[in-house]
């Protein structure tokens, strides 16, 4: 049954006084999603807004890099950690530590969410759409509440999002879509959300890339010897989304053509042994090289002859974004947001989510480097490089009001 919201409280700030924002997200491990979140905190700061980030769970790999700026709470001290498997005594004992761990961990969150009842704000921000609205809509005193919605909609295994949805929708002003076709995908399986979804695209801060990309040597020189061009890929190692062992397949198909040349890949996450042990079967440990997260990927971009982006998944695409910044070229699968990203053949190259069009693809853009310089200078849309229209548009949500249908005036 949908949860049902008091009315919504009337904006406390006045004229001139800076806005109040809260940002709610789970865990700040690495991912694209918190990338865009910690830009987007410090955007916001930079505007002049008194931030309160709230983190469900303490001791995420990013939370060190919260802009300092930002009030960060947490609700929880630290996660629960189950066995994959019972295989005895031992994995049993786990098993109820971490179950006893869960419990005074939902007790920490119920009595410590406590405190934002006598705290008001402008605005209340769910940052991921599969988090529940429920911290923000039952605890957080809010003029307006947002949720970004940051994949395509479709993929939603679990229906978290349906659920939501569900339970909360009366209570939130506005789905905040990080691209068009995110926006659509929304729309497709919840069209009575149309008055409240609005695409803004993820900030990027171009110029702190370029910085980043430059205080640094040619990382390739310490990662082994070059053979052929290099390919640069960066993902989160999560098979579901991302196609891991696709990608060890089209270098191993590439290498058995003839074409020489390296894959380098940048990041972790759960389903790094899947990947591990791909590269061994195919004896490719030489030239399909993993180099885990690393604190500044900005300097593999620069010095990378080619960026590979070939998910199953994405909104829209951090690194199709990163490269593009950076002028390098980019080969990217046909996902939700791309077309908005890459017009094919221009600024990079769109191929089909078929093994062979990847291949095909990858052979033409490996032997000819003259249409990677081509591409590499295509250009990017205004609208994906402006960073202060978007946080326009985001403040313009928070000062904007409901209307009585839902919809913003």
């Amino acid at each position: 049954m949908p949860w049902r919201q008091e009315p919504a409280m009337q904006s406390e700030t006045t004229p001139g006084q800076a806005p109040r924002i809260l940002l709610h997200y789970p865990v700040l491990n690495t991912g694209g999603a918190e990338h865009s979140t910690l830009r987007l905190l410090s955007a916001l700061v930079d505007r002049g807004c008194e931030v309160h980030l709230v983190l469900t769970t303490r001791g995420g790999t990013l939370e060190p890099q919260v802009d300092p700026r930002v009030v960060v709470h947490h609700l929880r001290h630290g996660a629960a950690e189950l066995p994959n498997r019972l295989a005895g005594i031992a994995d049993a004992f786990r098993y109820l530590r971490g179950i006893a761990a869960w419990c005074r961990g939902r007790v920490q969150q119920a009595w410590r969410s406590r405190r934002f009842h006598a705290m008001a704000f402008d605005a209340a921000i769910v940052g991921l759409h599969g988090t529940s609205p429920a911290f923000v809509c039952r605890h957080v005193r809010a003029a307006t509440r947002l949720v970004m919605v940051r994949s395509d909609a479709a993929d939603d295994p679990r229906g978290r999002l349906r659920r939501n949805i569900a339970r909360f929708a009366d209570a939130i002003d506005a789905y905040v879509c990080v691209s068009g076709a995110v926006r659509a995908s929304l729309l497709a399986r919840f069209p009575h959300l149309a008055p409240k979804a609005v695409r803004i695209y993820n900030l990027i801060q171009p110029e702190g890339m370029r910085a980043r990309a430059a205080e640094a040597p040619d990382p390739f020189g310490v990662a082994g010897d070059q053979v052929g061009p290099r390919v640069l890929s960066v993902c989160r190692l999560q098979e579901s989304q991302k196609a891991l062992l696709r990608m060890v397949e089209v270098h191993q198909r590439l290498l058995d053509a003839g074409i020489r040349h390296e894959w380098h890949v940048l990041g972790d996450g759960p389903d790094r042994f899947l990947l591990e042990r791909a590269i061994a079967e195919r004896g490719a440990s030489g030239t399909f090289i993993l180099h885990g997260a690393v604190a500044n990927p900005f300097a593999w971009y620069a010095h990378a002859d080619l960026v590979a982006v070939l998910s199953y998944i994405e909104g829209l695409s951090g690194v199709v974004n990163e490269a593009r910044v950076l002028e390098r070229p980019i080969i990217a699968t046909r996902f939700a947001g791309v077309e908005e990203q890459i017009e094919s053949g221009v600024n990079g190259l769109i191929v089909e989510q078929e093994t062979d069009a990847i291949v095909s693809g990858m052979r033409r853009l490996l032997l000819d480097p003259a249409l990677r310089s081509r591409l590499a200078a295509g250009g990017y849309p205004d609208a994906l490089m402006d960073d202060g229209a978007k946080i326009d548009a985001l403040l313009a949500l928070v000062e904007t009001p409901r209307a009585a249908d839902g919809s913003r005036r």
